[in-house]
């Protein structure tokens, strides 16, 4: 992929699929999770709605397609720490994932408006 295709602004029709999408998405699994015999099941099914979820509340603050490029492969590396965390009950590492991947997700407007960018 060019750099050029990089530098390209997110259409707000993908940004709004993305958002409600990922949302829905998020909302299933919560909904769901009870269904799963283990605990650790039930618990990383919960930590992927809130991937989805903080991916969804980022994306609207998101410029280009390389910072939404971007948000989705650290979306796809705390869901394998999430895997992680949560099969191999490591409870610390679960508990700090779910404070951080939400954060950043909220500080994404906050970066956006001092130019500060996470996702470049």
């Amino acid at each position: 992929m060019s750099v050029a295709l990089d530098k390209r602004p997110v259409p707000k029709s993908l940004v709004g699929l993305v958002f409600v999408l990922f949302w829905v998405i998020a909302i299933l699994l919560w909904s769901f999770s009870h269904l799963l015999p283990t605990m650790g099941g039930r618990g990383f099914m919960v930590d992927i709605g809130i991937v989805l979820a903080s991916i969804a509340l980022a994306t609207p603050s998101l410029g280009t397609l390389r910072e939404l490029r971007t948000a989705a492969i650290m979306g796809i590396v705390a869901i394998a720490l999430f895997a992680i965390g949560d099969l191999a009950q490591i409870t610390v590492m679960v508990y700090a994932l779910r404070v951080l991947v939400p954060f950043l997700a909220l500080m994404t407007p906050v970066y956006k408006l001092l130019s500060f960018r996470v996702f470049a």
